[in-house]
């Protein structure tokens, strides 16, 4: 039975939300290593697998995973003045602008699930499930909202 390091991945923070890793797989006993590949449990355009003869490279950004609402009118107005605008996402929040009420994402953890693949000159692969949990630490929200008015 092959082997794989490292056997799990290192938690992120929500504010780096990146992975740069790199699996090797070991044979065991009288096994020969044909491929080593790797597939994401989601679409993440900001992550490339790069597969190989006996390791798999994991390299990019997750989307943000956490879904948060910011409020916003437009600078120097107020709710009273005109409707006020809502967004997902701080990635979606127009510069220059007040916003006024954040409904963050309360979840402490999302898990990304990586199926690593051992295939053999000859007999069945191998698969191994490593997860990458993203934490939200809330600081990279508390560093959106200090940067924001600068």
């Amino acid at each position: 039975m092959a082997t794989i390091l490292p056997e799990t991945i290192p938690d992120t923070t929500r504010a780096a939300k990146s992975i740069n890793v790199i699996i090797t797989a070991t044979p065991g006993m009288g096994e020969n290593i044909l491929s080593v590949g790797a597939t994401l449990d989601s679409t993440e355009p900001g992550i490339k697998i790069t597969s190989g003869e006996t390791s798999v490279s994991i390299v990019g950004t997750y989307k943000d995973p956490f879904e948060d609402f910011l409020t916003y009118v437009e600078r120097g107005s107020s709710n009273l003045l005109e409707t006020p605008k809502t967004v997902k996402g701080i990635s979606n929040l127009p510069p220059k602008k007040d916003f006024y009420e954040l409904n963050q994402d309360k979840n402490k953890i999302v898990v990304k699930t990586y199926t690593i693949t051992v295939n053999f000159m000859s007999g069945p692969a191998e698969t191994f499930i490593l997860t990458h949990n993203i934490l939200n630490d809330l600081e990279g929200m508390r560093s959106f909202v200090s940067s924001y008015y600068e």
